[in-house]
């Protein structure tokens, strides 16, 4: 099959749920075109963010999921020194968590003198969140999202925050971004740039009917009754995104931390907090047959972060497959599965495309 490429970004034909228009422009090209404008009127951004953020008489003004890396780092830094606001920083142990992520995030939390917390889930229902979604869907990564997603919903209604603030970047959050209906995110990213958005039980419904798409009911219903009691409880809080209000640029993020704080690269840039994701991103781009990073790539040029022959740098491939296999490997010994029958269903899987 002849792959068809946007005249635009670097997005092609073997992205899921893309399209082309009669100039050869992708649907997530013409998607980002009529909101561009929006998304970087800075002045009316941070008005519209103050009034996401009002704390009406809750013991927190939010909740901050924290990872340890430099989005979420810079964005904790902002909340605490800029904002002033009273927050409860928080880290999903996913059964990956690296002993890197764990030391940053013990020294910032400290530095910035802020109350923190390391959430375990049960690890019965990570380890079947995982062989399912694994097995199915051959992306360890969707498992954790929406487990994280579950999490980061309840945990403001569990410790009485006004709001969830998180740090998604720009090029996570609008990497499926189109017309179509194709992106459970998508709903956040229209709600947040209205100044009267859904109440957050109605937007939180895009998520949880997601989840009951692709998982089995008596899984869904599990993490519905064992991850978001706190919210159907307590009520459910906003969840806002600071870099939808806020210029995203990694490179002046990184510069920043290294000025204001102890925060410094070590093992690798990005992802250094899992130490499964090398294998995980070894088999969804196996599936791809190229990087998996190509949507968000796009979207830095979209921003015009970063240049074209950038782009084609960033979507060079360099697994190192000893180390994705032996990660891949360790999932399926903590999740009881076949890594043979995975790696044999994503090669073939990776086949229908050609």
């Amino acid at each position: 099959m002849k792959v068809k490429k946007c005249i635009k970004c670097s997005c092609d034909s073997t992205v899921k749920h893309i399209s082309f228009d009669e100039f050869g422009v992708c649907s997530f090209c013409n998607a980002y075109d009529k909101i561009k404008d929006q998304l970087h009127d800075y002045d009316n951004l941070e008005k519209l963010f103050l009034k996401k953020i009002e704390n009406h008489n809750h013991k927190y003004d939010a909740a901050v999921p924290f990872s340890g890396g430099k989005d979420s780092t810079y964005l904790l830094y902002k909340l605490v020194k800029d904002y002033k606001l009273h927050v409860k920083a928080f880290t999903l142990d996913n059964g990956f968590l690296s002993d890197e992520a764990k030391d940053k995030i013990k020294r910032i939390v400290k530095e910035l003198n802020v109350e923190h917390e390391f959430f375990e889930c049960d690890d019965q229902i990570l380890k079947d969140m995982y062989k399912y979604i694994t097995k199915k869907y051959l992306s360890p990564c969707i498992a954790c999202s929406f487990l994280g997603y579950a999490i980061m919903i309840n945990y403001a209604s569990r410790i009485d925050a006004a709001c969830t603030i998180h740090g998604r970047s720009i090029p996570q959050m609008l990497r499926a971004y189109q017309d179509a209906d194709f992106d459970y995110y998508k709903p956040f990213i229209i709600d947040g740039l209205k100044e009267e958005g859904l109440k957050p039980e109605e937007l939180y419904m895009n998520v949880l009917n997601a989840m009951d798409k692709l998982v089995d009911k008596k899984l869904s219903t599990r993490i519905k009754n064992e991850l978001l009691g706190d919210g159907f409880k307590n009520g459910f809080r906003p969840f806002v995104a600071y870099y939808l209000y806020h210029p995203y640029n990694k490179n002046e993020i990184i510069d920043f931390l290294y000025k204001n704080t102890s925060w410094r690269i070590d093992s690798e840039e990005e992802h250094f907090d899992c130490t499964i994701h090398h294998g995980a991103l070894y088999l969804k781009n196996i599936i791809a047959r190229r990087s998996h990073l190509m949507p968000e790539v796009a979207v830095m040029e979209r921003e015009g972060t970063i240049t074209c022959e950038e782009a084609k740098e960033m979507l060079k491939i360099k697994d190192d497959k000893k180390i994705s296999k032996k990660e891949l490997k360790e999932l399926a010994k903590y999740a009881n599965f076949s890594y043979k029958l995975v790696m044999l269903k994503a090669l073939i899987y990776s086949k229908r495309w050609w």
